[in-house]
């Protein structure tokens, strides 16, 4: 089969089309013939070395990337009863070292995967497992957020953001969301009701405070949000790279951070489906990439400002 992996860290360079022999399904395993799969940030920051999974990589090895695919059952392992050959899944799979969604065919445990959603095409949603889950994660399990609080998304338009912003305006939240003004009408169209350009931190500040920030920046942009916060809120931070230190910066000015690492999850997987088949969650697709491209879809995704997501094709 095809696939893109690399031997050592790097540039978007590094990543090579290879042939693999076809991966055959274990106990409670499954193989899935993938459709679409997701470029996430923890893809080209593994790739550059950075991050726990790097670390356990070692000096000596070949990784293919991506965690979340979706695509149809190939062929079923002993015991696996569900999902069934030809049934269309998606699924946050094999996380967090094996990986190997950028490939033709997949394998991973069947308990991994949830019915794909039928109201988007079977390739895109190959885009939602990993940024879907933790944007509810960040929202629901760790942000607790509730009915009629005041939300602000840090970089609201990009992968995570633009379901995060979705998701809260679905809970009934009052949600804000930073971006550069060029997306502010795509924010709109999908729940944020203010804007805010993410280069005036004045007008941020002074449109404040909030009782749940999602940082999806991390560094000294979460840093300088936690004086965004209202008394008793919370900040929830996804970049792994700073969460320690931010939790720390919070603690000594006496301000709540949570850090997230996402864990798979069927049955939110099953919810955002549902929402996305009841039009109620809209998944933005920037661009369907073929696969062997892969090294331009990382070198767009580490330059920023990619609205919504990019998804890779086999």
């Amino acid at each position: 089969m095809r696939c893109v992996c690399y031997r050592h860290f790097g540039g978007p360079e590094v990543l090579q089309r290879e042939s693999m022999p076809l991966p055959q399904p274990g106990p409670g395993e499954i193989r899935v013939r993938v459709a679409g799969c997701g470029v996430n940030p923890i893809d080209f920051k593994t790739r550059a070395g950075l991050g726990f999974v790097s670390q356990a990589l070692g000096a000596n090895f070949t990784f293919t990337p991506g965690y979340d695919a979706s695509g149809v059952v190939d062929a079923i392992g002993e015991g696996v009863v569900s999902p069934a050959p030809g049934e269309a899944v998606f699924g946050m799979v094999n996380f967090p070292l094996p990986a190997g969604c950028y490939a033709e065919y997949v394998v991973a445990p069947a308990t991994q995967w949830a019915a794909a959603p039928t109201a988007i095409p079977l390739a895109h949603a190959g885009g939602l497992p990993l940024a879907g889950l933790t944007a509810w994660q960040a929202l629901f399990d760790v942000g607790g957020l509730q009915t009629g609080e005041r939300v602000l998304v840090l970089a609201g338009a990009g992968g995570v953001g633009h379901l995060a912003v979705q998701l809260a305006a679905w809970k009934g939240a009052q949600v804000s969301a930073t971006a550069s003004p060029g997306n502010h009408a795509f924010l709109r169209r999908h729940g944020v009701t203010l804007p805010l350009d993410y280069h005036d931190a004045a007008a941020i500040a002074a449109s404040g405070p909030w009782d749940l920030i999602v940082d999806l920046m991390g560094g000294p942009v979460g840093e300088q949000a936690l004086s965004w916060l209202a008394p008793g809120g919370r900040m929830v931070t996804v970049p792994t790279n700073t969460a320690a230190a931010l939790v720390q910066t919070g603690a000594a000015a006496g301000k709540t951070v949570r850090a997230i690492k996402v864990t798979p999850d069927t049955a939110q997987l099953a919810q955002l489906a549902a929402l996305v088949d009841q039009g109620l969650l809209t998944l933005h697709v920037s661009a369907a990439i073929p696969l062997e491209e892969a090294a331009s879809a990382h070198a767009q995704s580490e330059r920023g400002h990619v609205k919504g997501k990019l998804i890779l094709v086999p």
